[in-house]
């Protein structure tokens, strides 16, 4: 069964009052939007990374057409250069996860101040 969260028109719901006009909540809001654009930050690491496997992924493609096989060394500097995109997307993903446990903590503070709750 989905929730319909609209309110009947002309009715309240309003969610100025009933605890949400306040200064903590403001604060809350604040902070919340503080860490949404540290996530999407975050979101930018990862999607750098990728762009990164993408030009090694074209670098793989030419190298397989070459007349010659890739010396040690270059298959060696690839590898090296998929660890850090590796980590990247590691770190990335570590820190996003981060972000939405700051933002759940953050949010908590109005549920635990008000009618706001699932």
């Amino acid at each position: 069964m989905t929730k319909n969260w609209t309110p009947p028109l002309g009715q309240t719901p309003n969610y100025m009052n009933g605890g949400w006009n306040t200064h903590q909540t403001s604060r809350t809001a604040d902070k919340v939007d503080h860490i949404a654009d540290k996530a999407s930050f975050a979101v930018d690491m990862i999607n750098n990374a990728l762009i990164g496997f993408d030009g090694i992924e074209k670098e793989l493609m030419e190298l397989s057409s070459a007349s010659n096989p890739p010396q040690p060394e270059t298959l060696r500097i690839m590898a090296h250069r998929i660890d850090t995109y590796q980590k990247q997307v590691q770190n990335g993903l570590f820190n996003l996860k981060k972000f939405m446990e700051d933002i759940d903590k953050a949010t908590d503070n109005i549920q635990r101040n008000s009618d706001w709750k699932y």
